[in-house]
């Protein structure tokens, strides 16, 4: 009986030991496709986190070149030169313009 038993057993790890190394394989597969997954998702979060700075970093710098465009033009440097710098509108009549040769 135990020798039927020692026999059967050894049936059935000569089985195993013949699949052991597909199955290796197969869980090496399926280990290496769940890594691959894990990476992907991260991946696809950080572009999706990049692409929303990236927005709002586009805002911050049309917003940037608006105040730009105000703090440039010139109606308001001129009014900063009277009020500030108590500067006076050029009066063309009394200039005198020299000619270099």
């Amino acid at each position: 009986m135990i020798r039927e038993k020692t026999l059967e057993l050894k049936k059935d790890f000569i089985h195993i030991k013949r699949y052991i190394k597909f199955w290796v394989f197969i869980l090496l597969i399926a280990g290496t496709l769940v890594a691959y997954n894990q990476y992907y998702f991260k991946v696809s979060k950080d572009i999706i986190e990049f692409n929303q700075i990236k927005s709002k970093l586009m805002t911050q710098n049309a917003m940037l070149k608006k105040e730009i465009s105000r703090l440039s033009s010139p109606e308001r440097i001129s009014k900063m030169a009277v009020k500030k710098l108590k500067m006076k509108p050029v009066n063309y009549s009394k200039v005198h313009f020299i000619e270099i040769k």
